[in-house]
């Protein structure tokens, strides 16, 4: 089922270009949203496009892609996770050209931790992997710069909500090791510097961060600075591992039923959205 979506977004499903070159089309008036009866109107990048609509990218029409894919990179440490970096530092670009066309990050790792990163042209299992609310959970592997008891309150803290920090799923014993301690947590969200700031938060000493996992996947014996296309059967499980095709459907359904609700309520309903939801309600 075409679900109806913002006409940047079936752009950035259509193309290879990132979102910064969709303004910058759109900015260049390259972009057109056709109704079905071939009527323009004066659309904005957050218009919804319809399965009936047509949309022009340079007078070309543009076409969901109907294949998808999928790769995982085991990111070095010191690599930003950006197509460009600003300071010239070292960045993804060079993994992105390598890989299929379209491919973007989904989600990122702090320059200095290194392991697995995602990477897809699907903007739909991005963004259900990255949503909270799925609790897709991540393993990581932490070095502490200090040795740590099984005893140890921090242990007990790092997965006990505080008002102070976002807290972990899970944490294994430490094990004694040269710099100090390591030990692997587990997160079901995957906030901004999340680790790092719930070590700082409990005095504890990061000295090196590395991604174990995404849902079922881990690295495997993928070396490191490697990169590789994933089967059909590890997509699904990346899939499985949000709730499923069918339960992000039903999530976007929903966000649509919602907007319905407040135009009704504005008194400005929208009467396509509105028909539209009938025919599939």
């Amino acid at each position: 089922m075409f679900v109806p979506r913002r006409l940047g977004k079936f752009v950035r499903d259509s193309t290879i270009l990132s979102v910064r070159q969709i303004r910058d089309a759109w900015a260049e008036n390259r972009i057109r949203l056709l109704s079905f009866d071939g009527a323009a109107g004066q659309p904005t990048l957050e218009s919804r496009v319809f399965e009936d609509d047509r949309v022009q990218l340079d007078g070309q029409v543009l076409l969901p892609r109907r294949q998808q894919s999928v790769s995982m990179l085991h990111k070095p440490a010191g690599v930003t996770c950006t197509c460009r970096d600003p300071d010239g530092l070292p960045d993804l670009a060079p993994w992105i050209r390598a890989m299929p066309e379209g491919m973007y990050p989904i989600g990122r790792l702090d320059r200095d931790t290194s392991g697995l990163l995602l990477f897809s042209t699907d903007g739909d299992l991005a963004n259900s992997l990255l949503q909270p609310v799925h609790k897709t959970l991540k393993r990581y592997r932490l070095w502490l710069d200090e040795p740590l008891g099984p005893d140890d309150p921090r242990l007990r803290a790092m997965i006990t909500p505080s008002p102070n920090y976002d807290c972990a799923r899970q944490v294994t014993a430490p094990v004694p090791v040269a710099c100090g301690a390591e030990l692997i947590l587990t997160l079901d969200e995957g906030k901004n510097r999340q680790i790092r700031r719930l070590c700082y938060a409990l005095r504890l000493r990061l000295v090196g961060l590395h991604r174990l996992s995404v849902g079922p996947l881990t690295l495997g014996s993928l070396p490191v600075g490697e990169f590789r296309i994933l089967d059909g059967a590890e997509v699904e499980a990346l899939w499985d591992a949000t709730g499923g095709r069918a339960s992000t459907e039903q999530a976007q359904l929903a966000a649509l039923r919602r907007d319905a609700a407040d135009r009704r309520a504005e008194g400005q309903p929208d009467r396509r959205l509105e028909a539209w939801l009938g025919s599939v309600s």
